[in-house]
């Protein structure tokens, strides 16, 4: 008798997860790995056993979730899944597995800190603006002046893991640093607790680490965009749909916002009719990067093999029964 197929598991994510997951799933799996594109996802999809995901490239709706009959798991190295149907897994009771508290692997994970702080320091020293008018022949720092950190406040939301460090950078930098989360009790060392409000209009510098919900939607809308300290600057590298986009643009228009730094939006990938976007194509004071915040090798190679595992382990108790 011919041997029976392999259970196939569709991975989503760079060459270097690939062979992550395939090195911890071992030769008992069939590791696919179409591209991240919507076509060719949908078409292994379909006759997967359990799905890894280390991509967020593929919104994953509750049609393809019907389709595939033999799904038994979905996991995603990130924190986050709001490109996945999470109620039509419930309906079929499919498991979903996030980093969402996995405390013990991401509290040394730092790129995404790193990368908020980047467009921080971007944003206070006009640096698209600048490199633009460097590469133009340009020689004129009168043209570029920057904002000071050191005596200025940063306003954190979200005052977690991501929080946590860069309410550290900002210590190492000289400023103050209000906090808001109101899922913590006890604040990490060098945050001053206050409401959101008080952050909005007491914070230069703004800056965004909370999961997307419905209780955090629109957490920026119009009233509280008006809230802010005129001249401040924004950070957000969550996600898009925690800020109301017209405020957000109105907001810059108007000059309330002096500058915003995004590692996302709300239409990526297919973003050549974001708002957003097309706004910063004719202005120097938005600074947008392709949701890279947690993409480094190293970090992603500890993620997608920590997730493998998980998955490894999942379906390894469903064959025991």
């Amino acid at each position: 008798m011919p041997p029976s197929p392999k259970p196939k598991v569709v991975f989503l994510g760079p060459e270097n997860g690939r062979l992550v997951a395939e090195a911890v799933l071992g030769p008992a799996y069939d590791l696919l790995a179409p591209p991240p594109k919507p076509e060719p996802f949908l078409e292994a999809f379909r006759d997967c056993l359990a799905f890894l995901d280390a991509s967020m490239k593929v919104p994953l709706t509750a049609e393809a979730i019907a389709q595939a009959a033999r799904l038994k798991v979905i996991v995603t190295a990130t924190t986050g899944a709001s490109h996945i149907d999470q109620e039509a897994l419930a309906q079929r009771g499919i498991p979903l597995l996030t980093l969402a508290g996995q405390t013990e692997l991401l509290r040394n994970l730092t790129p995404a800190a790193e990368l908020s702080w980047l467009l921080l320091l971007a944003c206070a020293r006009r640096l698209k603006a600048a490199l633009r008018h460097v590469e133009e022949g340009g020689w004129e720092r009168t043209l570029f002046p920057g904002i000071m950190l050191r005596g200025r406040t940063l306003g954190i939301v979200g005052c977690g893991r991501l929080g946590s460090w860069m309410a550290r950078y900002a210590s190492a930098f000289g400023m103050e640093v209000l906090g808001t989360d109101p899922f913590l009790d006890e604040f990490p060392p060098g945050i001053k607790p206050v409401s959101l409000e008080e952050l909005l209009a007491g914070s230069d510098f703004i800056t965004l680490h909370v999961h997307l919900s419905k209780e955090t939607r629109n957490l920026l809308g119009p009233e509280r965009m008006a809230l802010i300290k005129p001249g401040a600057v924004l950070i957000n590298t969550s996600r898009a749909e925690l800020v109301d986009q017209s405020a957000l643009i109105r907001a810059l228009e108007e000059g309330r916002l002096a500058a915003c730094g995004v590692d996302v939006l709300s239409s990526e990938p297919e973003i050549a009719k974001d708002p957003l976007w097309q706004y910063a194509r004719d202005h120097d004071n938005v600074i947008i990067t392709p949701h890279i915040g947690g993409f480094s090798p190293d970090a992603l190679e500890k993620v997608v093999d920590f997730s493998a595992r998980r998955l490894l382990s999942f379906l390894e108790e469903e064959a025991r029964g």
